[in-house]
């Protein structure tokens, strides 16, 4: 546990975030097939007869299938990465039938994370608006839609593709955390990584960037073409064959059989936060800070992460995606009755 680092128990009105991905498109479409494969066949049926009634089945979803991948597994993985395409682009053409359905408030909660000797300086702030949505009070929106009887199939099959692309989300430490210390770059937070700077080697990244790699890098975000989101999905595939039959330890079994609320799966990611994503690799203090301009260049004086960091980080990154599919699976079968 990182000593130098305490999660302050007060409301959580934060800064509005920037982009903050979870995992890329690889992260959660290996995510995906994790749970699909754990689905019976008529439970993977299932999903996909209600995703056939998704406003954009047929532009995003179903498009570019290749020949030998059946339309169910297609579109049940693509479903989760789903949230992420209806994010405005920097370069915006495709208007409003996409973008409306973008809500960048539900991919996160901020429990913050307080810079050592600062702990007064924040006391009595409302860092958060506890009324605020997140990724928690998203999440079980988003399941009440799916089981409600009433719901159109439209909304039902919306609602699928949040809940597959969030709980991936929930399981990366940094969208359950942001830093917070008195220099005012950091008084508002840091948008879960997305203001820190960081080196690997000759890379230098965003942190939050840096995780959302760590199961494979999508160099092109925006690359819609049907070769890259082939390339995407074959990649997904090679991480969940090497990750599918990852040993959990006694400690991860106990937190599978315990928690089994949203609220308990973002406290996990909150304290691998402050344990791992935001710690030095041997975990003895914090990694030194310093700032990453939102729209400008990473300085030369971001710290190197280290070895040590970057085999902690894949490890811990690897294990979550298998709990989060384990946990999807679970869940969706849950909500499929």
């Amino acid at each position: 546990m990182l000593r130098s680092f305490v999660g302050l128990a007060v409301s959580v009105v934060l800064l509005a975030p920037g982009p903050a991905r979870a995992w890329n498109s690889i992260g959660h479409q290996a995510v995906s097939k994790l749970a699909y494969d754990q689905l019976t066949e008529a439970e993977q049926l299932k999903i996909f007869n209600i995703l056939k009634a998704h406003p954009h089945y047929q532009a995003l979803l179903a498009a570019g299938r290749p020949n030998g991948v059946s339309e169910p597994e297609w579109v049940i993985m693509r479903s989760s990465v789903w949230p992420d395409w209806v994010r405005p682009r920097r370069k915006e053409s495709r208007g409003p039938p996409v973008t409306k359905y973008n809500r960048p408030e539900e991919h996160y909660i901020t429990h913050p994370v307080i810079a050592p000797g600062d702990e007064e300086f924040f006391t009595g702030k409302v860092l958060v608006n506890p009324d605020f949505a997140n990724i928690v009070t998203a999440l079980k929106t988003r399941c009440n839609e799916i089981r409600t009887k009433s719901a159109v199939d439209e909304d039902r099959a919306v609602a699928i593709c949040w809940v597959f692309h969030l709980i991936g989300d929930i399981h990366q430490p940094l969208h359950n955390a942001s830093y917070f210390s008195r220099d005012p770059a950091f008084v508002g937070g840091d948008l879960g990584g997305n203001k820190l700077a960081v080196r690997d080697g000759a890379r230098r990244w965003k942190l939050h960037a840096y995780w959302d790699d760590l199961l494979g890098v999508d160099r092109d975000y925006n690359d819609d073409t049907a070769d890259h989101q082939v390339k995407l999905y074959r990649a997904a595939l090679q991480v969940a064959e090497r990750i599918r039959g990852l040993t959990l330890s006694a400690e991860d079994k106990e937190q599978l059989a315990k928690n089994t609320s949203f609220d308990s799966w973002s406290k996990e990611g909150f304290e691998l936060a402050k344990a791992v994503a935001y710690a030095k690799g041997d975990g003895t203090g914090f990694l030194p800070v310093v700032e990453a301009p939102y729209d400008g260049a990473i300085p030369d004086t971001a710290p190197e992460l280290g070895d040590a960091y970057t085999k902690r980080a894949l490890t811990t990154a690897e294990k979550r995606a298998v709990i989060a599919g384990k946990r999807l699976a679970d869940r969706m079968k849950v909500l499929l009755k």
